[in-house]
């Protein structure tokens, strides 16, 4: 949410400003989760074995024969290069967290498997933005200033598979999503060439921090063919997602003859949002060490709507079916297990394309190249008891809006520890 003070002056500002942050960042955007998962491209729907399969395929946890504890972290890199009438700028984000924690608890059963499972992922990131340096050549201002995400979603969850026959299993799990986001932009324009009447300067200076909070609940099949093919299947349901905002607003006039400091505004307010039904569907081949899998993902963000309105702010979006786009997210993976080594290579591509294109009272964004992202990653059986898994995935996309083009360059690495036990031995 956002409001703009209703003044002449803040056209100028708003010919920058008005879709910088226009998305619900809460719908749109992709992390993954796991050390291994995202080694193979997050095509994960019909592997699913770990702590991670919480959050890809429940299903896929009856697999798991061995109780583990686990715990991960991550690191991410942000870059944006922006041109703004072909003068350019870079922007940065780095940031290092907590990532994964949490059981497997296979539970003896006399025949098939029975596994439950919880504990916390973060399963999305907000952290981006951009800088921009520039000469305006149609508002006629200089222009100097940021715009800044910074925020994560994470997910208490808890779940259990279970063999309905001998090749076919299936499994729920349900969530509890908490995450905060903080947006901030500043933004300073100079009549440096003496074109305007009277204004010298004007400053802006706003801030937004929301909070995020949902109940869900996704589930999911696996099957095994004797042929070594494997199909998986998830469902995610309709969530509210209820936002909680605080707002800041900062605005600054200056003349030849005198300064217009306007008062600092605060707002306050909470919404809801109805993100809509997700499917997942993957088909994967496994045999003599080597695994290859792909999925897809659809969830019409189209479809989103705002179950409460808020009163006192300015909704972000008017019109999700104009301004957000459908499509369809695709996993490539494999990964190839050495033969008496305890180490396993992996690889793989997935393609996640951006939703939000602008449009009705925002400036339209026109995707240059969808957002993707290549990835490797390597696993390690240190002991009987204790595994680690490695991943990079480097990505990016440009996109063009209005006269400015952002190329967005992306680097995460992951880490997972997983401690393996014997659930028999507890019983």
């Amino acid at each position: 949410m956002k409001r703009v003070r209703p003044v002449v002056s803040m056209l100028a500002i708003c010919a920058w400003t008005a879709a910088l942050n226009a998305q619900e960042v809460a719908l749109d955007g992709f992390s993954g989760i796991g050390a291994r998962a995202m080694g193979m491209g997050g095509a994960y729907v019909t592997v699913s074995d770990d702590f991670s399969g919480l959050f890809w395929n429940p299903a896929g946890l009856a697999r798991a024969r061995r109780g583990s504890i686990s715990w991960g972290m991550s690191h991410d890199r942000y870059r944006n290069e922006s041109h703004f009438f072909s003068q350019a700028s870079a922007f940065e984000l780095n940031s290092t967290r907590f990532a994964t924690g949490g059981i497997v608890y296979p539970i003896p059963v006399y025949r098939g498997s029975l596994v439950v499972a919880g504990g916390f992922g973060r399963v999305r990131h907000f952290d981006g933005g951009l800088r921009i340096d520039a000469y305006d050549e149609v508002a006629e201002f200089d222009k100097s200033g940021f715009s800044e995400d910074r925020g994560t979603f994470g997910a208490w969850t808890m779940g259990a598979a279970v063999d309905l026959a001998p090749r076919l299993s299936a499994g729920i799990s349900l969530y509890k999503w908490r995450g905060t986001n903080r947006f901030m932009q500043e933004l300073t324009l100079e009549d440096v060439r003496q074109v305007h009447v009277d204004t010298v300067r004007i400053y802006q200076r706003f801030e937004s921090d929301d909070s995020f909070s949902a109940l869900g609940v996704q589930g999911g099949i696996h099957y095994r063919h004797p042929s070594n093919f494997r199909l998986g299947f998830t469902v995610s349901a309709a969530t509210p997602i209820r936002v909680s905002a605080e707002l800041v607003d900062e605005f600054e006039d200056t003349f030849d003859d005198r300064k217009d400091t306007y008062p600092r505004d605060n707002y306050a307010d909470r919404y809801e949002i109805r993100q809509p039904v997700s499917l997942g569907f993957g088909l994967g081949w496994s045999s003599k060490g080597l695994t290859l899998t792909g999925d897809v993902h659809y969830g019409d963000l189209q479809e989103a709507t705002y179950n409460v309105l808020a009163r006192n702010i300015t909704p972000y979006v008017d019109d999700f079916r104009l301004q957000y786009r459908s499509a369809v997210r695709v996993h490539l993976g494999g990964e190839y297990a050495i033969p008496g080594r305890g180490v396993a290579v992996r690889a793989g591509y997935y393609r996640d394309p951006v939703r939000y294109v602008g449009g009705g009272p925002v400036p339209e964004v026109r995707i240059e190249t969808d957002r993707d992202a290549w990835t490797l990653g390597i696993g390690a059986e240190l002991d009987r008891y204790f595994a680690l898994d490695l991943a990079a995935v480097i990505g990016g996309y440009k996109q063009t809006e209005g006269n400015r083009q952002d190329r967005v360059r992306t680097l995460r690495a992951l880490v997972s520890m997983r401690v393996n036990f014997d659930a028999e031995a507890y019983w």
